[in-house]
C-alpha cells in the first residue's frame, strides 16, 4: 500500500516535470530563450513558480533535461546503426551528426549555444568540486563506440573509454560553440569531421611518414 502511494507520488512528480519541460521548450523555440520568463512557463504549465525551481534550478537546466530525454529515448536504438558502419571514424562522425538532430540545432541555434555553454560550466564546476556533473547521456553513446573500436583493434586497449569519450564530448562543445558564433567560417559538418580526425589521429604530420 505504502509502495503504491510512493509510486503514485513519483509518477505525479515526473508528469509535472515533463509538462514543465514540454511547455518551456515550446516557448523557447517560439519566442526565444531570453524572452521566456519562469513566470510565463509557470502560467502555461499551470504550476507554481516554486515548483519549476524544485525541478530546474535555472532555465538552461530545462534544455539539458530535454536533450537528455531525447538521447535516452533514441540512443539505444542507434547501437545497431553504429555496428553496421565500417570503422570507428565513420561511427564517431555519424554519432556527432546524429547529435545535431537530437539537440535540434536546425531549429534554434540560440538554444544550442545555451546548452553547450551550460554544459561546459557544469563540467568546470564538477572539476572544482562545487557541483555535480550534469550528464547529457551522449557520452555513453561515445563510450560504446570507442569500446567497439578497442575490441576491433583500431584503438589502444590501455586507454579508458570513459576518459576518451569525455575528451571528445568536450571538443565537440568547443567546435559547436565556435560554429554557432561564427557560422561563416565553416559548416558544422566540416567541423565534426575535423574534430574526429584530430581526436583519432592527432596533429602528427602523417605525410612525412
Amino acid at each position: 500500500m505504502e509502495a503504491n502511494k510512493k509510486n503514485r507520488i513519483e509518477r505525479k512528480k515526473e508528469e509535472i516535470k515533463n509538462r514543465i519541460m514540454t511547455v518551456a521548450m515550446k516557448l523557447f523555440i517560439e519566442q526565444g530563450f531570453e524572452e521566456t520568463t519562469v513566470d510565463q512557463i509557470a502560467l502555461e504549465a499551470d504550476v507554481a513558480k516554486g515548483t519549476i525551481y524544485n525541478h530546474f534550478p535555472e532555465k538552461e537546466a530545462i534544455i539539458s533535461e530535454h536533450i537528455w530525454w531525447v538521447i535516452t529515448q533514441q540512443g539505444s536504438e542507434m547501437s545497431t546503426v553504429w555496428h553496421d558502419l565500417p570503422d570507428t571514424c565513420a561511427r564517431l562522425v555519424a554519432a556527432l551528426h546524429k547529435s545535431l538532430e537530437w539537440m535540434h540545432i536546425d531549429l534554434n541555434n540560440d538554444l544550442y549555444e545555451r546548452y553547450f555553454t551550460y554544459k561546459m560550466s557544469k563540467v568546470a564546476q564538477a572539476l572544482k568540486g562545487v557541483g555535480p556533473h550534469v550528464s547529457s547521456g551522449f557520452r555513453t553513446v561515445l563510450e560504446d563506440i570507442l569500446e567497439l573500436g578497442k575490441k576491433t583493434g583500431e584503438l589502444r586497449p590501455d586507454l579508458d573509454s570513459a576518459f576518451l569519450a569525455a575528451q571528445l564530448e568536450m571538443n565537440h562543445y568547443v567546435f559547436a560553440i565556435c560554429w554557432v558564433t561564427y557560422p561563416q567560417m565553416s559548416s558544422i559538418h566540416e567541423s565534426i569531421e575535423k574534430n574526429v580526425d584530430l581526436f583519432l589521429n592527432g596533429a602528427k604530420n602523417r605525410v612525412s611518414e
